[in-house]
């Protein structure tokens, strides 16, 4: 029993060693001569049982090209398709061929500044096909200074002369972030090049030969994408340059003792409201800001992406991306996309999208997934027959789903 267990181990290495062996290293026979790439590609990709994935940017798939092998080794043959400046990358079946990444970053003048103030300017590029990227986000994390590049991938910062050390991230959608220091008092023109995040090879698609427009797909993100900038209040109170630093920036957060902002864009941290998450933040007519921690003050309106913490005050209204844990009140309404554990009141009304554990007040209408407390309005209405709801009308749902509407008061049922 022991003997052919052993064998059967044995089998198995031997198995695994023979699939493991790399794509590149299989032999080649093949003769070609004037043939577009692509054809050739496929001549290959059917002789060797691989497939082949590529940028058609960088990568022109009606390049007309010659090639002679007889049992040559796949790398070999492949070299003689493709110049030095491109490599060969192995993923399951699948090789990859992509440009080689240019270098990350590059200092291309420099200059000593002789004022307060130093320039980091330059450009943004793609490090495998070289275009330049527009929509960029640059920006500087200690200072909170931003700029966004134009559409010829330009960008320009000013700094102050505050730390000897300049820490300069850059981030962009579907590109992997990427930062550099740069030492303060000198004025520096850089070329930073990003890559693109790793592709999943969709195996839905059959083909012996395909591009990367039908088998590349972009990261699968775990995060949820940032809520505020696709509701409605995001469209009509941010310029398209403020949503797509947001979204370039979602995966970074600071924090700050307080904010002080006359509107969304116009604070004590510029552009980089969105991304701070304040002890104290003063609205004198709205502001925007990653979240806060103990007080917030708006003239009109208070607009938080994350979470909101202690007490939070509008004139007219309070919309927030993450939970509420404390007290919110506003004179016309509160909307808060996950969770509130406290007091809310809203002048006309109060939107909950998850759970509302303590007391919902509103003039109109209150709604919440459940109410695990006090629930006062003239419509209440909640997905679950839990707490307490005070109205003329009350809408629940009972556990089949189906909705039930009562009079004055509506008590929780087990």
């Amino acid at each position: 029993m022991k003997l052919k267990i052993v064998l059967l181990l044995f089998i198995t290495c031997m198995q695994t060693g023979m699939f493991a062996q790399s794509l590149l290293s299989g032999t080649v026979t093949i003769k070609a001569k004037n043939q577009p790439l692509h054809e050739v590609l496929t001549i290959i990709s059917n002789a060797s049982n691989v497939y082949f994935s590529y940028n058609t940017k960088s990568i022109n798939r009606d390049t007309l090209v010659s090639v002679q092998a007889v049992n040559k080794p796949l790398r070999e043959v492949l070299r003689m398709l493709f110049n030095a400046e491109y490599e060969f990358k192995e993923s399951g079946h699948y090789i990859i061929i992509r440009r080689k990444p240019i270098s990350t970053s590059n200092i291309i003048s420099k200059s000593q500044s002789h004022t307060d103030y130093y320039i980091i300017s330059g450009y943004v590029l793609d490090d495998e096909t070289g275009d330049k990227i527009a929509d960029a986000t640059v920006y500087e994390k200690q200072h909170l200074i931003s700029s966004m590049t134009d559409e010829s991938g330009f960008f320009s910062l000013k700094l102050k002369n505050k730390f000897p050390v300049a820490a300069i991230a850059i981030s962009k959608t579907d590109y992997k972030d990427t930062s550099l220091q740069i030492q303060a008092t000198f004025n520096q023109k850089v070329s930073i090049a990003l890559t693109r995040k790793e592709p999943l090879i969709s195996l839905a698609t059959h083909p012996k030969y395909f591009t990367a427009a039908e088998t590349m797909q972009g990261d699968v993100e775990d995060e949820n994408p940032d809520v505020i900038e696709k509701k409605w209040i995001g469209r009509v109170l941010f310029s398209s340059k403020q949503r797509l630093r947001s979204l370039n920036l979602k995966k970074f957060y600071t924090t700050r003792a307080y904010q002080f902002s006359f509107v969304p864009g116009l604070s004590t941290h510029g552009k980089m409201n969105a991304q701070v998450i304040n002890k104290t933040s003063i609205n004198l007519i709205g502001g925007y800001s990653g979240g806060v921690d103990l007080v917030e003050i708006g003239g009109l309106f208070n607009i938080n992406k994350k979470d909101v913490k202690s007490l939070q005050l509008a004139g007219l209204f309070n919309v927030v991306g993450g939970h509420v844990k404390g007290v919110q009140v506003a004179c016309l309404f509160n909307q808060v996309e996950d969770r509130v554990d406290g007091v809310q009141i809203g002048g006309l009304f109060n939107s909950v999208k998850k759970d509302v554990s303590g007391i919902q007040i509103a003039t109109l209408y209150n709604k919440a997934h459940s109410i695990n407390g006090l629930q006062i309005g003239f419509i209440n209405q909640t997905d679950t027959q839990e707490g307490t709801s005070i109205g003329l009308i009350n809408i629940s749902k009972n556990k089949k789903g189906k909705k039930k509407i009562g009079f004055f008061v509506r008590v929780p049922r087990s």
